[in-house]
């Protein structure tokens, strides 16, 4: 089978071909798989934060009305 990928020529085996293709999209899933989490962990981690700074305030709010 002849293969022709970015300007690289040559000739290989089928089964080959569609291993090293197996591969590559396992790659790329695991690639854009990765980045999502990675995503998500910032968003939940912004949320967190916030959430936390939030109830710091109501809690100083209410140490300030008892007195």
């Amino acid at each position: 089978m002849n293969v022709s990928y970015f300007g690289a020529h040559g000739h290989v085996p089928q089964r080959v071909a569609l291993l090293l293709a197996e591969v590559a999209g396992i790659l790329l899933s695991a690639l854009a798989g990765s980045a999502r989490i990675m995503q998500l962990r910032g968003a939940a981690r912004k949320h967190r934060r916030a959430s936390h700074r939030a109830v710091k305030a109501e809690a100083k709010d209410s140490s300030k009305a008892r007195r």
